[in-house]
């Protein structure tokens, strides 16, 4: 990555160093899982890949959310550095954060009461 990269999510923007530092505290990897979608196109001047995640919070009771989108990284074209990230949500925020669930007891997941009851 070139270090004056913006990288854009449906919330905001951030430059790289934040973006990895607030990624790293915000999300449990251990938790969390990514896959791949379809094909990867890449171009000299962009990659761009779809993806379905679950993301693990790192708060109480530990929330899981689901999403789906795309993200397009924009390439240098004669270095090949990726100079910006724009991720894509197939669902708003709300609609993600209302997937919400955390583990239960008997280890399956139920949904998370308190995001589902703020977002009704």
């Amino acid at each position: 990555y070139d270090e004056r990269s913006v990288f854009t999510d449906e919330i905001d923007s951030y430059p790289i160093d934040k973006w990895v530092k607030g990624t790293q505290k915000l999300f449990v990897a251990e938790g969390s899982r990514v896959d791949l979608v379809g094909d990867v196109n890449v171009s000299p001047t962009k990659v761009e890949f779809r993806f379905d995640e679950d993301l693990m919070f790192r708060i109480p009771f530990r929330p899981v959310v689901s999403l789906s989108g795309s993200v397009v990284l924009d390439r240098d074209a004669e270095s090949g550095l990726i100079t910006g990230y724009r991720e894509i949500w197939d669902q708003d925020v709300n609609a993600v954060l209302k997937t919400a669930k955390m583990k239960a007891a008997d280890g399956s997941m139920k949904p998370f009461p308190i995001i589902g009851g703020l977002l009704k």
